[in-house]
């Protein structure tokens, strides 16, 4: 099973992978990329090892510093971090990938490693921005995944029909 969700900001995607991520009581590996609220006209988006998250997302690598005067971007994050969180995992693990988007265009190594997982034995829970690039396009694309559109509208419509098509 590998599960591709994509989906505007807010659309509930991490929600869903954390929810289908409970009911399989599986210990996920992975990754998790969270946007923290704006402090001091500052957004920061930070990157974290599921499977040993810091006590607070403060403490994780900020991956993006998103404010009015524009973007501050760390895709030399994800080529080291984020692979590690990628590696050395034990077959047929519950991955999470969370979230793949655009900032991983500059992340060769980092796209590898995604590339890897999706074709890999595992199980996979991803999220899946709805921006244009290649490699998001290739992302979605995969021939070993399921793409869903997941909306707000959609979102607790999906939960129902992920949990009884996969048997979770």
């Amino acid at each position: 099973m590998k599960i591709l969700l994509c989906g505007d900001i807010d659309s509930g995607k991490t929600t869903l992978i954390r929810r289908l991520v409970a009911d399989m009581g599986a210990a996920p590996r992975g990754y998790i990329t969270v946007r923290m609220p704006e402090v001091g006209g500052v957004s920061k988006v930070y990157l974290y090892d599921i499977a040993n998250p810091p006590e607070r997302v403060e403490d994780a690598a900020v991956i993006m510093a998103i404010s009015d005067t524009g973007t501050e971007k760390h895709p030399e994050l994800l080529d080291t971090l984020g692979v590690r969180y990628l590696t050395d995992i034990p077959a047929g693990s519950v991955v999470v990938l969370d979230e793949i988007g655009s900032l991983e265009t500059a992340s060769p190594e980092f796209q590898k490693a995604v590339m890897r997982i999706l074709s890999g034995d595992y199980t996979v829970l991803a999220a899946v921005k709805a921006a244009n690039t290649g490699f998001l396009r290739t992302v979605r694309r995969h021939p070993d995944c399921e793409l869903y559109i997941i909306t707000p509208d959609n979102r607790d419509a999906l939960y129902a029909q992920l949990k009884e098509e996969y048997n979770i």
